[in-house]
């Protein structure tokens, strides 16, 4: 069994920030002309417990005789298949050193677009979580000390909620919600269920923004990337769509593919998926027309990826403005509730007169 899984548990993926700092070193290392031994020597006493198992890994692959495509490989998972990819065709093509910064500027980027995302958010999820707090805290004191006409707890909520077993109920229920609404987002954006859901969320005017201009970016800058190491027009492609991390996208490989294997030029087997932008398209065919493909993605890969930080900060703030919703209505939800019990029990003690 390799290092990548220990304890008889698989390990989870490397996180962003450390694979983009891990990139980044190693590639300035090497475009140094420091020897990948040498490299992966250092790499094995940084980091965590598990980053310097599958460091320690590499380095004996290497050692070994493995390329670092290869080591990486032996590490499962653990790093991403479009790192190991693009490392690969760095080694064939004499550019590692650059693609090994590219990736480490690429996932840097993604890493800003979670963090501005996560910052935006924050306050008003902590919002959130104190009315749900709040909710809960009133089911559990309010149904202890309170004491209807037959002498049973007052389900004031009208939840049907009351004490310590009707806070575990209250607490099971949120936590599937909010489980369920993971598992859900987790689906749609691994492909889970095909890439029709995707689709369909794309329609959505900004999560759709958000969606795909992050997926063109990646793929712009792919395409980019390996157009300019020389690797052939299939390879190229298929790494590109793959790069998108987007099934949307990722099921037209076969399609681009065959096209492109019947002569076709990328732009004309782009279009005929009808999922790109005519914009897009009409850039690329400009490129291919000119000689210059790899250059003009690389400019629209930066268009894109400004596009795509636009994107992600109306998606904040769209966010932000549903926690808040949610926020009020839990509010408004806890006053009527409260209101119509206060007049309740007044009509109950007034019908005693």
């Amino acid at each position: 069994m390799s290092l990548a899984h220990w304890d008889g548990f698989k390990m989870a993926r490397i996180g962003i920030q450390p694979l983009s700092q891990m990139l980044h070193r190693v590639g300035t290392s090497i475009h140094a002309g420091v020897d990948l031994r040498g490299i992966w020597d250092k790499e094995a006493l940084r980091g965590s417990l598990g980053y310097r198992q599958q460091a320690a890994l590499v380095r004996d692959r290497i050692v070994a005789g493995d390329t670092l495509a290869e080591a990486l490989g032996a590490c499962g998972d653990y790093f991403p298949s479009l790192v190991r990819d693009l490392i690969d065709v760095g080694e064939k093509t004499g550019r590692l050193d650059e693609v090994l910064l590219g990736l480490s500027q690429h996932y840097g980027h993604l890493m800003s677009l979670r963090r501005t995302f996560l910052i935006g958010i924050a306050w008003p999820a902590l919002q959130l979580v104190m009315a749900l707090g709040v909710i809960g805290l009133l089911i559990y004191v309010l149904g202890m000390i309170g004491s209807g006409p037959s002498g049973e707890p007052t389900d004031i909520l009208g939840f049907g909620l009351v004490g310590g077993s009707g806070l575990a109920i209250y607490v099971m229920l949120v936590g599937l919600v909010f489980g369920g609404a993971a598992l859900a987002g987790t689906a749609l954006l691994r492909g889970w269920f095909g890439p029709a859901p995707l689709q369909v969320a794309m329609q959505i005017p900004v999560v759709g923004g958000y969606l795909r201009t992050s997926a063109l970016s990646r793929f712009a800058w792919t395409l980019s990337l390996t157009l300019d190491a020389g690797l052939d027009a299939r390879r190229a492609m298929q790494l590109s769509l793959r790069s998108t991390q987007n099934p949307f996208y990722m099921s037209t490989v076969d399609a681009v593919d065959q096209a492109i294997l019947q002569g076709r030029e990328f732009h004309e087997s782009l279009r005929a998926t009808s999922m790109f932008p005519d914009d897009f398209l009409d850039s690329l065919e400009n490129a291919e027309i000119a000689g210059t493909p790899g250059e003009t993605m690389g400019r629209l890969a930066e268009e894109y990826r400004v596009r795509a930080t636009n994107a992600a900060a109306g998606l904040t703030m769209a966010a932000t403005v549903a926690v808040w919703v949610m926020v009020a209505g839990f509010i408004i939800m806890m006053i009527f509730r409260l209101a119509f019990f206060y007049l309740n029990t007044l009509n109950d003690a007034l019908k005693g007169f």
